[in-house]
């Protein structure tokens, strides 16, 4: 069970796209991508869903691949188009052998993907929510989280805390049974998570959580730019 998630604030200064260096789409997008981007009537918005579904694939397979290196243009996402108003678009993101499901989706001023791979026995849950940002994001998305967790499990919101790096949902000092995936950029702050159960009696087990939790398009500057061959994995 493995799931990413990241926000995009559409309009922060860092979302500009003719800020992001003039070989961005080239150096980032696949042939099709760059393909749809031209032909997309809301290319904004279709830029930064493609690179929000990326980075969240990427987050995902780090749970079962944690060697896996964020290379932009080895994640292919397959998106018909940008999400519209209310009502989320859905595609898949291919890695190597995987193939997982992404839903992306616009709440207010920003931009929200998820990808995930949910292959198992048991059904699975997955919750997600998008919040302001404060002064403290990072907190901020723990707060957000804790919550989301404790309202859907029946909980009083003091009950569950977010721990630990890479995060984790714990009652008390027992971990809870879940996945989770925080992200924060501009004035936004997000969550998803991910679990088998939605009881708080459910059987524990050590949680698995995010890897990286402050992506953002400050990062696709930075990948944008020439690097060695002999790059290491971000960290």
């Amino acid at each position: 069970m493995s799931l990413g998630n990241d926000v995009v604030d559409l309009a922060d200064p860092e979302a500009r796209l003719d800020g992001l260096h003039p070989r961005f789409a080239e150096r980032v997008f696949t042939p099709a991508e760059r393909e749809a981007l031209e032909a997309s009537g809301d290319r904004h918005v279709l830029h930064w869903a493609l690179w929000a579904a990326k980075e969240s694939a990427y987050k995902a397979l780090r749970r079962v691949e944690p060697r896996t290196i964020f290379a932009p243009r080895a994640f292919e996402v397959d998106l018909p188009g940008p999400p519209r108003g209310e009502a989320s678009a859905a595609g898949r993101v291919r890695h190597g052998g995987h193939s997982l499901a992404l839903q992306v989706s616009l709440r207010g001023g920003a931009l929200h993907a998820m990808a995930w791979d949910l292959s198992g026995p048991l059904a699975t849950t997955i919750r997600c929510a998008v919040g302001a940002a404060g002064s403290e994001p990072g907190a901020d998305a723990q707060g957000l989280a804790a919550r989301g967790i404790a309202d859907a499990l029946g909980l009083d919101p003091g009950e569950v805390r977010i721990v630990g790096r890479p995060p984790a949902a714990a009652r008390g000092e027992r971990p809870l049974d879940l996945v989770i995936s925080l992200s924060h950029h501009g004035r936004y702050v997000a969550f998803a998570w991910a679990g088998l159960a939605l009881s708080p009696e459910s059987p524990s087990r050590p949680a698995t959580a995010e890897v990286r939790t402050r992506p953002d398009p400050a990062r696709a500057r930075r990948a944008a730019k020439p690097r060695r061959l002999n790059t290491v994995a971000p960290r």
